[in-house]
């Protein structure tokens, strides 16, 4: 072997300890921790915020799951509208719960480096525990709702729970899984690689419905109908509508500075529209009037 050969094998080697340098700082090497549902149930506590409505209640329930750059703006906005149906609203932050910045979630939650979906589903076990064991909540009618990355972690639980197999994060399977869940809201989830729910059926008697952008580039939602029509083939009720002219995440008032996406005012009203009567029909809200 020559001097060149063995320089060139050299610098391959380096080139390939630096590319798995970068893995390992963007998160990708760093298998998963496993903990118990109680655990991650009292961990995620101190990063959820529980909106909950006038009166005594027990009040039926949202989570609200945000997107991958973690708890934005926009979150508080539809907490506000579910309290104002009577309904408490459940915030967790996944991000926070993992020391994870918006810049850090930017480059690394929201390239699938680090905290993808099937992780992230044991969160969602972890809130609806924490639902289960709070006397203003009605454990029986939830609603779940999850924007782009939390609308691909809702449809992943469903995935997980009906093919048998426990989040990632988690050491068990959550004893009363998706219990008490009536609805889902997806709000231009990811259904691309590595989706689950591309290749496994959601779990049954959950509908869903979810509102799309047409042509999105950062969640396709052709690949969202494709995944929509071969859940329907394998029984689920899935329904959807598109917004048009405008971008991924079109009701977020606070996109990063160097970003492409932008708040559409006119268009969130549609999608708080939607919302709300996805709550009044989903959670059969009814205020009704005194006799």
């Amino acid at each position: 072997m020559g001097w060149f050969s063995l320089g060139a094998i050299l610098i391959a080697l380096c080139s390939a300890l630096l590319v798995l340098l970068q893995l390992y700082r963007r998160g990708m090497l760093v298998p998963v921790k496993r903990t118990s549902l109680d655990d991650l149930a009292a961990r995620i506590s101190r990063v959820t915020k529980f909106h909950t409505p006038k009166g005594d209640g027990p009040f039926p329930v949202v989570i609200l799951l945000h997107g991958c750059g973690g708890v934005r703006p926009n979150m508080e906005t539809f907490a506000g509208l579910a309290n104002e149906a009577g309904v408490m609203a459940v915030i967790p932050d996944s991000n926070r719960l993992r020391s994870i910045g918006y810049e850090e979630a930017l480059q690394t939650v929201c390239t699938g480096a680090k905290l993808r979906a099937h992780e992230r589903a044991g969160d969602l076990h972890a809130v609806l525990e924490l639902v289960r064991r709070d006397k203003r909540a009605d454990a029986n009618r939830v609603a779940l709702a999850g924007w782009s990355h939390g609308g691909w972690t809702v449809l992943e639980a469903m995935a997980l729970e009906r093919a048998g197999k426990r989040p990632a994060s988690l050491t068990e399977m959550p004893p009363q899984g998706l219990a008490g869940v009536q609805a889902v809201f997806a709000m231009y989830p990811y259904n691309g690689y590595p989706a689950r729910s591309r290749r496994l059926p959601w779990l049954s008697g959950i509908p869903v419905e979810s509102l799309l952008v047409r042509g999105d580039t950062i969640c396709d939602d052709a690949e969202s109908v494709a995944v929509f029509n071969r859940q329907i083939e394998w029984g689920a009720d899935v329904k959807w509508r598109y917004v048009e002219g405008t971008t991924h995440a079109f009701d977020e008032p606070d996109h990063h500075p160097t970003s492409t996406l932008m708040f559409e005012p006119e268009r969130a009203e549609i999608a708080y529209a939607m919302f709300k009567d996805f709550l009044k029909r989903r959670l059969q809200l009814d205020h009704g009037s005194a006799d």
